[in-house]
């Protein structure tokens, strides 16, 4: 009987760990296209009908097409410098100008694609196995509450940024071409909005945790990268973002927490916010939200307790410095209590899905019981919000032909989505 469990002991001991799961490239490739594709459904018309929406035409395309795309590259916009969105105009230069706008959709689908194939590589196991990761990448394709992020080039800094989080959350590339690129995504973020000043914490904390020389070049080089963010913002930029009354109050942050964020991930794209209804209504959902995120923070690993920091720091600073432009007479935050499925809540609102997906695999029944509900509540989210509004048809080829008409060095007016907004190419 002692000899039994002695030796029972010993096949223990010499048990080695079960080694991560690795897909394939073409396994990869596969689920790439998987995302794409379904992530293209949900704005169809981006593909089909493509037009450019916001600073995708104003800005981006616009200065590439006038100025040069060399010269647009170095250009600061709200402060900082923006290199993925001016990198996919220039490439649209390449094509004719009918198919502009599909270029950039094309990029901007990409870049949201990214996140899930990060998820599956067996450099991120920490997070789970490869089905709990899967069920991460899905909740993030089918996420409610992002309209604002489907196939928009201006957008994808946002997604840049969790694609970064992810690499800086991975163990260490294998070969120098993942290593490559790593530093390579890791400074088309950087390069692409302020979010490097967020990550940097986190990066530095990885590095002094893993005492691994890899995670340091990676802090390194998020270090210097905010050096050069911080040099467009104080010295090439200055004074350039919007200065409205905030108007934050307890009452406003409530439900906007409640509405924008808990209620939209599992209802989709809702007006709560905005709505009289009962405070104490809202008291109890941003309280019942929050309790599951932060049973999630105490028994989660260090990567989704740093995923939730970073999520909690990108909230509060869209809360803080947010580039909205209010009508005379409101505020900030009662403008953003009325704004649904914008970009200041994508983080916030992965956090909690993710955050149900943790509990729904905690001990606690009670917990795994109210997570599954929620998370059965969330399908019915996923499916109203599955496919985002199309934009206007302003019936860009028709544009192009009358731009194409005009006699050489004509400025022309291209309406463009958002209503009220315009793109001026300087025909040549």
């Amino acid at each position: 009987m002692a000899a039994g469990k002695h030796q029972q002991r010993a096949r223990s001991a010499t048990k080695q760990p079960a080694q991560p799961i690795e897909l394939s490239i073409w396994m990869h490739c596969a689920f790439f296209l998987l995302a794409y594709a379904l992530i293209a459904s949900r704005r169809p018309d981006a593909i089909f009908r493509p037009q450019f929406w916001a600073e995708d035409g104003h800005v981006w395309f616009a200065d590439a097409y006038n100025l040069g795309w060399w010269p647009a590259l170095f250009r600061a916009q709200d402060g900082y410098y923006q290199t993925l969105p001016r990198l996919a105009a220039a490439l649209a230069l390449l094509v004719p100008l009918a198919l502009a706008p599909l270029v950039l959709n094309l990029v901007a689908i990409g870049v949201q694609a990214l996140p899930g194939s990060l998820l599956l590589a067996s450099r991120s196991s920490a997070w789970g196995n490869l089905r709990f990761r899967a069920l991460l990448a899905g909740i993030y394709v089918a996420l409610p509450n992002c309209r604002e992020m489907g196939a928009v080039v201006t957008s994808s800094q946002w997604i840049m940024t969790l694609c970064a989080f992810l690499v800086l959350a991975a163990s260490t590339p294998k070969g120098n071409g993942g290593k490559l690129f790593e530093i390579s995504l890791l400074l088309l973020c950087g390069l692409t909005g302020p979010f490097c000043i967020f990550l940097l914490p986190i990066a530095v904390f990885l590095a002094w945790k893993r005492r691994d020389q890899w995670a340091r070049i990676r802090a390194g080089t998020l270090a210097a990268l905010c050096l050069v963010q911080a040099w467009a913002l104080l010295v090439v930029d200055p004074s350039v973002r919007p200065h409205f009354a905030l108007g934050a109050s307890p009452g406003l942050f409530t439900r906007i927490l409640a509405g924008h964020v808990y209620l939209a991930a599992l209802l989709g794209h809702n007006t709560f916010a905005a709505q009289s209804a009962p405070f104490i209504f809202f008291l109890f959902v941003a309280l019942a939200g929050t309790a599951i995120v932060a049973i999630c923070f105490a028994k989660s690993t260090v990567e989704m307790r740093l995923f939730l920091v970073l999520s909690a720091m990108l909230f509060a600073a869209s809360l803080l410095t947010p580039s909205v432009y209010p009508p005379p007479g409101v505020s900030v935050w009662k403008m953003m209590a009325g704004v649904s499925a914008i970009r200041y809540w994508f983080f916030p609102t992965l956090a909690f899905a993710w955050s149900l997906l943790w509990c729904l695999h905690s001990r606690p029944v009670p917990v795994k019981a109210v997570s599954a509900c929620l998370l059965l509540l969330m399908c019915y989210g996923i499916v109203r919000d599955w496919e985002h509004p199309p934009y206007r048809n302003l019936h860009f080829a028709d544009q192009v032909k009358r731009f194409e008409a005009a006699p050489a060095g004509t400025a022309v007016v291209f309406p463009v989505n958002p209503k009220g907004w315009t793109m001026q190419l300087l025909r040549q």
